[in-house]
């Protein structure tokens, strides 16, 4: 169970790395891969551990919180029943459900991991990060005098899914440095270095969210660790340090004689108060239900095709309900991590600093960009989530729960969890065969309203419609 976790990085690394050889397009070939890696995670480790994925569930239907239960599984039903297309809502359903599984797959498994566990997932993330940091070095300098921003994201189609990467990624790489027997100085500075270059790349990019995230993040977890925490956060401030510091000396994309380092201003909010304006205004003229599942795509404006803040996007797509109900179960995690902090040993409190900056770093991230959007993002931000829920002072496994957990019940939630996963890849393979029909005539046409579902990276469903109007994604209940 252990080792699952540590496939699990080594398949997301992979799924970074390899479209990047491979293919001129990443995100398709992102969501594959993100497919493939659920897919045999869910199917193995959620077997196998499906006793402990059910008693976490189980939880949920204790006391009071049967009640939310309730309402909450009513909220999603209406909102797919009275979606305008209910097999595109499915999917997104789906796709969000498989995240939620996930989580509860790696944390359930977290408890199995011991010092050599740790160890191998630490180095496995920080092979990843110099890895990633050589092979950015080279292809910059490819395109040195002619790139663009986008460029300082190598292996993905918009620079800012690389932040969503590394904003989760770069605090669980610091694991390498507090995993040892002792505190390495030796391990944090050849950490440091290519740490720097991730760094110098969310700089030279201006990913403000990832660069926030990372910054709030190590105040915060130097305030509740004290002590613990100074290493960690002293390896990543100086690699940042660095970071800058190539931003000020080696940026190819500062014109000379600007009066700006910066290509843009960074004071603005590049759109997103009026992403953030029209999902509160479609949360509230649309309650309790919202616009409907990737409703957001579809509100006839061409724009992006999310709200670029998680919360907001459930406000506006499932219903204003649903998004207080998802607040109340982060602000419930944030007050467990600050409990079980007072729990923890001073040996165990290094490495629990680096899942928790991580936590904070992905869910500032979030707050500023649509990471469980997109394939890798989202498979990073799973990753961080399950890690800092499912860890546990004192390193033991798991004891038998109180709660009864039948063996047949939890293996009937593992079989919905696979079914519901089966539709997504179903559906998600008949949305994109639509999305590669010739649609170039509804394109030029500026006077329809245009819906882009942003499962796949390209594809219009108001020109689907026109060439397969019958199509079952595209029916009412």
């Amino acid at each position: 169970m252990a080792a699952s976790i540590v496939l699990f990085v080594v398949g997301l690394a992979m799924a970074v790395m390899v479209p990047w050889q491979l293919h001129d397009l990443f995100y398709d070939p992102q969501r594959v891969a993100q497919w493939q890696l659920s897919g045999a995670f869910l199917l193995v480790t959620g077997l196998l551990l499906r006793r402990g994925v059910y008693a976490q569930l189980l939880v949920c239907w204790q006391g009071y919180r049967r009640i939310v239960s309730i309402a909450v599984a009513a909220l999603i039903i209406a909102a797919l029943v009275f979606s305008p297309m209910p097999g595109v809502a499915l999917l997104e359903f789906s796709y969000l459900a498989m995240l939620l599984g996930l989580i509860l797959v790696i944390a359930a498994a977290v408890p199995f991991l011991d010092k050599c566990g740790w160890r191998f997932l630490a180095a496995v993330c920080a092979v990843f990060i110099l890895f990633y940091s050589a092979h950015s070095i080279l292809y910059v300098s490819l395109v040195w005098d002619f790139g663009d921003r986008h460029d300082f994201g190598p292996g993905f189609d918009n620079v800012r899914f690389f932040a969503d990467v590394a904003a989760g990624m770069m605090p669980l790489s610091l694991l390498y440095i507090v995993v040892r027997p002792r505190p390495s100085w030796l391990a944090a500075l050849f950490l440091a270095l290519p740490l720097s270059v991730w760094w110098w790349l969310l700089w030279v990019s201006e990913s403000r969210a990832a660069l926030l995230g990372l910054v709030f993040g190590s105040v915060v977890v130097l305030v509740l660790f004290g002590r613990a925490a100074r290493l960690p956060v002293f390896t990543l401030a100086l690699a940042g340090f660095c970071g800058l510091l190539g931003w000020w000396l080696l940026n190819p994309l500062v014109v000379e004689g600007a009066e700006s380092p910066f290509l843009r201003d960074i004071a603005s909010s590049s759109g997103r108060m009026a992403l953030w304006s029209d999902a509160l205004r479609y949360a509230w003229q649309q309650f309790p239900l919202g616009l409907g599942p990737m409703g957001f795509a579809a509100d006839g404006q061409y724009r992006s095709a999310h709200a670029h803040n998680l919360l907001l996007n459930i406000a506006a797509e499932w219903g204003l309900p649903l998004a207080l109900t998802l607040l109340g179960i982060l602000v419930s995690i944030s007050w467990v991590i600050r409990k079980r902090v007072q729990h923890l040993s001073e040996k165990e409190k290094p490495l629990y600093t680096c899942l928790v900056l991580a936590f904070i770093s992905v869910m500032v991230n979030v707050q500023f960009a649509g990471a469980q959007i997109m394939p890798v993002s989202a498979l990073v931000l799973v990753l961080v989530i399950g890690l800092a829920v499912g860890f546990r002072p004192g390193g033991a496994l798991p004891q038998p729960s109180t709660l009864d957990i039948r063996p047949v019940r939890a293996t009937l939630v593992w079989a919905i969890l696979m079914l519901v996963f089966c539709y997504q890849v179903f559906a998600g393979a008949a949305l994109h065969r639509l999305s590669d029909a010739p649609v170039s005539q509804c394109v030029t046409d500026g006077t329809r309203l245009s819906y882009y579902p942003r499962f796949w990276i390209q594809g219009r469903v108001d020109c689907m419609k026109d060439i397969e109007p019958d199509h079952w994604l595209f029916q009412r209940l």
